[in-house]
């Protein structure tokens, strides 16, 4: 006996649609601000409309909320979402505020959006490659400007709130401008052009497309002088062309995770030599993690005796820079996603973090063209995230709750769909 299910008003599909359009939207809206981060602070700010700049933002949280209170989510995210209430009630208990948290809540807030409505962002996915090439063209435009001409935003800064707030980062390695574009800074430059290469790439119709769009992102990415992000997006782009040899794929994801956390464990074992940092070496930048930033994050957490529970949820990262706790000092960047979950987590934050071998491995098992673009993605961004705070980009943040959420909640069916590729048999398009 066949039980029958409720069919869908009109009314109720039109609801559903529009809730649809409105997720991939905020989406797109979330976009255009990351690209255009440094440019629009200094515009809005010069018509006194600054605070325009975090609307995508609170849209992210507010369709959270939306989400979370209508729609049935896995029991493993809401473990996780408990998790945060108690490490944000760990914070407090460490001298941290509410502005603390509800500001770390602000700054992840494109990653607990991604987190639940990531699969109705994917549904559109074709419209939020057709906003991201547009975007990655804005991006190309804006190097050129920075690079040839002089940009009124270029290490433009503004008052907001009583804080002094970077609009974009005047940034010279040497006698090298780091070159930002219309973004904030160049390495969230650099990330941004990644990802909307990575995420573009599905849709290449032939293998020559495809090597045009990762040429143009290698290109653009040497061209923001972002040495580290240079590095993962060649590392990925060998992972999509060795893709179908296991064992390759396999020491390849391996690596990206394990080394992630073996770097800070370096810079404690051995000692390096402090001078290079000083030195107009291309490695200056990653001595000065090796011999500053990381021991003395270490050294702090270790004064406070917190390496194990952590911090807290708000008491490191961008909070401690907009509200400042006395008495805690180096809490305000860490260049390493493994580092900057243990500050806030603890030993459960480098569990987190070692969670992404099964996460890539699912990816990558799944037959499906769409887990192997977000496999590329998300190793990508792992990569970038030896040496950066990646939980401070929004776009970074993004993807990174659309991943979980695609694999957390994804259905068994998915698996049976057939794989379609626009070319059959090509690695590079597979």
């Amino acid at each position: 006996m066949s039980v029958a299910t409720a069919t869908p008003s009109p009314f109720q599909r039109v609801l559903e649609w529009r809730y649809s359009t409105l997720m991939v939207w905020t989406a797109i809206g979330l976009l255009v601000v990351e690209t255009f981060s440094g440019f629009l602070r200094y515009a809005l700010d010069m018509v006194g409309a600054s605070a325009l700049v975090y609307l995508p933002k609170i849209a992210c949280l507010a369709l959270f909320a939306l989400q979370v209170a209508t729609v049935k989510l896995p029991r493993v995210i809401w473990v996780g979402l408990f998790a945060g209430l108690a490490y944000a009630a760990l914070a407090l208990l460490h001298g941290g505020t509410f502005n603390n948290v509800l500001f770390s809540l602000f700054v992840y807030s494109p990653l607990l959006f991604g987190l639940v409505c990531g699969r109705e962002l994917l549904k559109q996915r074709r419209l939020l490659g057709r906003a991201m090439f547009l975007l990655l063209l804005a991006s190309l435009v804006g190097i050129a400007l920075d690079k040839y001409t002089s940009v009124p935003w270029k290490g433009y800064s503004y008052n907001l709130g009583g804080n002094d707030i970077a609009g974009n980062t005047q940034w010279v390695a040497g006698e090298e401008d780091r070159i930002a574009g219309f973004a904030r800074v160049s390495n969230v430059l650099a990330a941004l052009i990644a990802v909307y290469c990575l995420f573009l790439a599905q849709f290449a119709r032939s293998r020559t497309l495809w090597l045009v769009v990762a040429l143009v992102g290698f290109f653009g990415i040497l061209l923001t002088t972002s040495k580290a992000p240079a590095a993962a997006f060649a590392f990925t782009l060998a992972l999509m062309m060795t893709r179908r040899f296991q064992w390759p794929t396999y020491a390849l994801i391996l690596l990206a995770v394990v080394g992630g956390m073996l770097l800070p464990v370096l810079s404690l074992i051995r000692d390096f030599d402090p001078l290079v940092v000083m030195s107009d070496s291309g490695l200056a930048s990653f001595y000065d993690r090796l011999v500053n930033t990381w021991p003395n994050v270490v050294a702090e957490m270790s004064r406070h005796g917190w390496t194990v529970e952590g911090a807290g949820f708000g008491l490191f990262g961008s909070s401690m820079a907009a509200f400042p706790v006395p008495g805690i000092d180096l809490f305000v960047t860490s260049d390493s996603s493994v580092v900057y979950l243990w500050c806030v987590f603890g030993v459960v934050g480098i569990l987190g973090y070692a969670m992404q071998l099964p996460v890539f491995i699912r990816l990558h098992t799944a037959p499906d063209r769409l887990s192997h673009t977000l496999l590329a993605i998300a190793f990508c961004l792992c990569l970038i995230g030896w040496t950066t705070d990646l939980f401070d980009i929004g776009v970074g943040n993004l993807f990174v709750g659309i991943i979980l959420g695609y694999v957390l909640m994804r259905d068994p069916e998915d698996d049976n769909q057939p794989n379609l590729r626009p070319i059959s048999g090509s690695a590079l398009t597979d």
